[in-house]
């Protein structure tokens, strides 16, 4: 179970929510896409992997050898504070680049609220240790509800298979004790109300 907990945990990294997030509208929303040409997809989606997977890894690593954190998986409390930090300005940056680009409103949106939840995970990680992966899992859930609601289009299973993922990601988070139920539960609940609300209210 701690083998498939860890690989959950991998393989559902908070890093990769607003990639996924992107993708789902670019293939699953095509009335509400504005990138219908097949090139600009590939092109927004590269870019968004390098400015939110890509630098924010690269910028861990450079903390891992600089000493600032102990672990990549960034297990204590304090370390999390620089990563999150950085994270958040490489997201900003991008974020301002995206809502000058002919994307779809989702994407700038979604990043927004991404920006929105991390900047209260880091205000709450000074005093409290939340969930980082469910804060990350609960924006998808509640920015793809917001989607489906305002828009009014889109697959459900879709919403539905980020609710079992996240609770998948949750289970793995307990069993590797790496959080409380209460930090699962409120991470989940911070990044599903944030994503909704900027979601929900930018689409109007």
């Amino acid at each position: 179970m701690q083998r498939a907990a860890h690989f959950f945990s991998s393989l559902f990294h908070p890093l990769f929510v607003v990639l996924l997030a992107s993708i789902s509208v670019l293939f699953f929303f095509p009335s509400y896409s504005q990138a219908d040409d097949s090139r600009l997809r590939l092109i927004i989606l590269v870019a968004l992997a390098v400015g939110t997977i890509f630098l924010p890894m690269v910028s861990v690593f450079m903390m891992l050898k600089m000493g600032r954190i102990s672990s990549v998986r960034m297990e204590n409390q304090r370390e999390r504070n620089w990563p999150l930090l950085q994270t958040i300005i490489i997201y900003m940056a991008a974020f301002y680049v995206l809502r000058a680009r002919v994307v779809p409103p989702f994407i700038p949106f979604f990043l927004l609220g991404s920006i929105v939840g991390l900047l209260l995970t880091l205000l709450i990680n000074l005093r409290w240790k939340i969930s980082l992966h469910l804060v990350a899992w609960g924006g998808l859930c509640g920015g793809l509800l917001a989607a489906l609601v305002q828009l009014e289009e889109g697959p459900p299973w879709l919403l539905a298979c980020a609710f079992l993922v996240a609770g998948i990601v949750g289970t793995s988070r307990l069993l590797l004790n790496a959080h409380s139920p209460a930090q699962v539960y409120a991470g989940f609940a911070l990044g599903f109300g944030v994503e909704f609300a900027v979601i929900y209210y930018g689409l109007r």
